[in-house]
């Protein structure tokens, strides 16, 4: 009984660390509408539509219609690309 409880909490453990995804920012400069951000932290900002982005980061941005990072990608920028989408917010990776 002991082992199968000690399993189970190892288990949960290691479940609980695999879901942890440490704050990290994009080296390099994200360039949105004309605005550089030098090594941008992920997560996702809000943007006015359309949207220009220069992504000379190690990240790849995904751009979505709505705010908050919602609806479809409309763009996903891979680092050293420009693009150019509608969408309202987008999301350093």
């Amino acid at each position: 009984m002991r082992r199968r409880i000690a399993g189970v909490g190892m288990l949960a453990v290691a479940g609980v660390l695999a879901l942890a995804v440490p704050a990290q920012a994009a080296t390099g400069v994200l360039v949105v509408n004309g605005v550089p951000k030098e090594n941008p932290q992920r997560g996702c900002y809000a943007t006015s539509s359309p949207v220009s982005i220069l992504n000379l980061t190690d990240s790849t941005v995904l751009v979505h219609s709505a705010a908050n990072c919602q609806g479809p990608v409309t763009a996903e920028v891979d680092p050293g690309t420009f693009a150019r989408a509608i969408g309202a917010s987008y999301f350093v990776l």
